[in-house]
């Protein structure tokens, strides 16, 4: 269970091309529909978890901005199953736009314990799926954070690494 950073769902609904996921072992609306499942599980189990770290208003908030994305994408997303929790319907409900959700709740993610490394979490998560986020994130700088390149090369490696922990 984790939230994804707010800026991951905004570059996976807005900012990357079709083709990028082409190679991609998960959809455009498999990573955003996949992030308003984990509010969703969150809810009705309350089970703590590290990457689950916003308070209810904050996670209305949240559940806005992957809302307003889903929806944007065409992901069929059920925003009356907040209503029954009253804080989260709140923060559901504080702001009407998208850039004042998104001011808010990244204050909330970099006084997060590692803000900045919780965006390379998801987007390593992602890379491992065969979606690359980095060239959107990082811009032209962003292959000084990949050390792989090649997700066959990445397959080579963890095989070597798990053949050799086998012994």
């Amino acid at each position: 269970m984790r939230l994804l950073d707010p800026r991951t769902i905004r570059v996976v609904s807005r900012e990357m091309k079709d083709e990028d996921f082409d190679t991609s072992t998960v959809s455009r609306k498999q990573v955003v529909s996949h992030a308003w499942s984990e509010i969703m599980k969150y809810l009705a189990t309350k089970q703590t978890h590290p990457k689950m770290f916003l308070g209810d208003v904050e996670l209305g908030v949240y559940a806005r901005v992957v809302y307003t994305y889903g929806i944007s994408i065409g992901c069929n997303l059920n925003e009356t199953l907040l209503i029954k929790y009253d804080d989260v319907w709140f923060g559901y409900v504080m702001f009407s736009d998208l850039p004042s959700c998104e001011k808010f709740l990244a204050l909330h993610f970099e006084e997060y314990e590692g803000g900045a490394d919780y965006l390379i979490s998801d987007i390593v998560s992602l890379y491992l799926k065969g979606l690359n986020l980095y060239p959107y994130v990082y811009k032209e700088n962003w292959r000084k954070y990949v050390p792989i390149e090649s997700l066959k090369e990445i397959q080579r490696v963890v095989t070597k690494t798990i053949d050799k922990n086998k012994k």
